[in-house]
C-alpha cells in the first residue's frame, strides 16, 4: 500500500471536463450505498417481529449478514483502500504507521473501524494526537501531531527521552537527540519544562548547562561546563540565576578554578574553589 505525505494545501480532486452532449454519470459507488440505506430501512421497518428477533439473536445475524453483503458490493464498486495520506509525520517511521493502521490494500473502506485504527496509531511512541478519516472512494487520511523532545531524564544509570509535557518517548534510541539537556530527579519530568524555561531566560549561561537536577522536591541545582555546580534557592530561583548571569558577563567568574556557586542565601554569592586552587594558595611563598 502506498503511504503518501502531501502538503496540507494539496487536493485530490481532478480537473472538471466539459462534455456538452454527454450527461454526467453518478459515481459507481453511489448505487451500492443507496442499496445499503434501503437495506437498513427494510430491517428497521420489520415492526412486530423485531422484538422476537432480538431475543433469539436472529436480528444480529440478519444485520451482520446484510451489512457484510452491502460492504462487499461497495468494495466491488471501487470503495476499497488503495492509499494512505499522512500529514504531520516527521519522526514516526512509515512502516510503523502502516503496521499500526493494520489495513491491507483492497480492504473495503467502509469496513475500516476508524476508532480502533486511531487507538493503534496513538500507541506509537512519537504520536501525541491523531485524526483518521475516509476520503472516498479509496483513501484513508491521517493527521498526526508528534511529541517534541525536551530533555533526557537520567535515573538509575539509564536515560529516557521526555517531551514538553514530561511524558516519556519510548521505543527509539536517543541517537541524534544525545545533545538534549539532562534532567535528574524523581519528579523532574513534570517540572523540566519550567526549569529549562527559567534557564533559557539567560541564553549565554544556559548554553553551558549540562545537567539540571530537582533537589528534595523543592529547589534546582544546575551543572555547567568545567563541572561547576550552581545551587539555586527555593524562593525566586530565576532572580538568582539572572544575577549570576550578570556577574558572569561583567567579570567572567565561572572558570575552571570554581567548584561550586551557592546562591541559596538571600543577597549572597558564595564561590567555592577546587582543591587544586586551595593547594596553590597554601603553597610556601604564596600570599593568602
Amino acid at each position: 500500500m502506498r503511504l503518501l505525505t502531501p502538503s496540507r494545501s494539496s487536493t485530490r480532486s481532478a480537473p472538471t471536463r466539459r462534455a456538452p452532449v454527454r450527461r454526467r454519470q453518478a459515481p459507481k459507488w453511489r448505487g451500492p450505498v443507496i442499496r445499503f440505506g434501503l437495506a437498513v430501512c427494510v430491517i428497521a421497518g420489520i415492526g412486530g417481529g423485531i422484538g422476537w428477533a432480538v431475543r433469539t439473536g436472529i436480528a444480529d445475524h440478519v444485520w451482520q449478514t446484510t451489512a457484510d453483503g452491502v460492504i462487499t458490493l461497495t468494495a466491488d464498486a471501487g470503495l476499497r483502500v488503495d492509499e494512505v495520506l499522512v500529514v504531520g509525520r516527521q519522526e514516526t517511521l512509515g512502516e510503523d504507521l502502516l503496521a499500526a493502521l493494520n489495513v491491507a490494500r483492497g480492504t473495503p473502506i467502509l469496513s475500516v473501524d476508524l476508532v480502533e485504527a486511531r487507538d493503534r496509531v496513538m500507541s506509537l511512541p512519537w504520536v501525541k494526537s491523531a485524526r483518521i478519516e475516509r476520503q472516498l472512494p479509496d483513501a484513508l487520511f491521517i493527521e498526526i501531531e508528534e511529541r517534541i523532545p525536551l530533555a533526557l531524564w537520567q535515573r538509575e544509570g539509564s536515560f529516557t527521552m521526555i517531551d514538553q509535557d514530561g511524558d516519556p518517548i519510548h521505543g527509539r534510541t536517543i541517537g541524534r537527540f544525545a545533545s538534549l539537556p539532562i534532567v535528574i530527579g524523581d519528579d523532574v519530568p513534570r517540572r523540566a519544562s519550567e526549569g529549562l524555561a527559567m534557564l533559557a531566560a539567560e541564553p549565554n549561561l544556559a548554553s553551558r548547562v549540562t545537567h539540571l537536577s530537582w533537589i528534595g522536591n523543592r529547589r534546582w541545582s544546575v551543572r555547567i561546563d568545567h563541572g561547576i555546580s550552581i545551587e539555586l534557592p527555593e524562593i525566586e530561583p530565576a532572580k538568582a540565576w539572572n544575577r549570576l548571569a550578570v556577574i558572569e558577563r561583567e567579570r567572567g567568574v565561572l572558570n575552571a578554578d570554581v567548584n561550586t556557586v551557592d546562591l541559596r542565601l538571600p543577597d549572597q554569592l558564595i564561590f567555592r574553589t577546587t582543591p587544586e586552587v586551595i593547594e596553590r594558595v597554601r603553597a610556601p611563598g604564596r600570599s593568602t
